[in-house]
């Protein structure tokens, strides 16, 4: 094989697909208010429809490698796997409590109640845990963050974060032009908002002082942003071995090497 050739070629190959990769627009999960679930191109604001739901979800949220949704203002307050061909629903259980915004961190799934208050959950049971009373009301629009270290919450015209150890809100600011916000996503870095007032389009807002830089229309969907959620859905990193179990492996790397090592000699003493 003349290598001189195929190296080229390959590297050109690779280029190529770090380039189109690099250009390929950000793209999301979206759910609305009527049922809808589709994909959002977020940087032209096009929303694609793969199915319905049935229902208005409270947020879309990731745990696990799996997407998260919750019902919106039932008193069950019921988690589902959603199925990311469709948006068909499947529920994991029931939480009892009544929620009104869901989302999630990079470590773990969260929602706003009714009461104000902050909530965690349990992935595989849907179990909620209290964190504490976020401390503020409820502006006319809002929305709780998915994908981010960091939990946002959008209240009204007012940007927040919320604290997961305790619940309690921080304001980062103003959103500025009377901009409000029904769903947040971080992706690639980026913190989107889904933009309900004045008008329905994506916007980026800066976590440092929450200002909105408004950006493409929403087309395409019937209804207004009730959940974001990244696509594709970040796949778990590996679990890290326990220490004993990395001390065996290398017990036996080493017995490996020594049994091979012996056999060698053996070899050796034959010739």
């Amino acid at each position: 094989m003349d290598h001189s050739r195929t190296l080229p070629v390959l590297a050109a190959a690779v280029l190529v697909s770090f380039v189109a990769t690099a250009k390929a627009d950000p793209i999301a999960y979206m759910g609305t208010d009527t049922g809808e679930f589709g994909t959002i191109d977020l940087t032209t604001g096009v929303f694609s429809l793969l199915g319905n739901s049935g229902q208005t979800l409270a947020g879309m949220a990731v745990a696990d490698g799996k997407l998260f949704a919750s019902a919106y203002h039932t008193a069950s307050g019921t988690l589902f796997n959603v199925n990311q061909a469709n948006g068909a629903l499947t529920t994991v259980g029931i939480s009892g409590i009544d929620i009104d915004d869901f989302g999630s961190t990079t470590s773990g799934l969260f929602g706003v109640g009714v009461n104000g208050d902050l909530y965690s959950f349990n992935p595989s049971t849907a179990a909620a845990t209290l964190v504490g009373p976020t401390g503020i009301g409820f502006g006319s629009w809002r929305g709780l963050s998915t994908n981010s270290a960091t939990l946002y919450f959008a209240d009204g015209i007012n940007l927040y974060t919320l604290n997961t150890s305790t619940g309690a809100a921080t304001l980062v600011g103003d959103m500025g032009g009377g901009v409000e916000i029904g769903a947040l996503l971080e992706e690639g870095g980026i913190l989107y908002g889904g933009e309900e007032e004045p008008s329905l389009q994506v916007d980026t807002l800066d976590p440092v002082t929450g200002l909105a830089t408004a950006g493409p229309p929403l087309t395409g969907a019937s209804g207004h942003f009730y959940a974001l959620a990244p696509y594709p859905i970040p796949t778990p990193p590996p679990p890290v071995p326990e220490p004993a179990t990395l001390g065996l492996l290398g017990v036996g790397i080493a017995g490996v090497a020594a049994l091979r090592l012996a056999k060698r000699r053996r070899q050796s003493d034959v010739t």
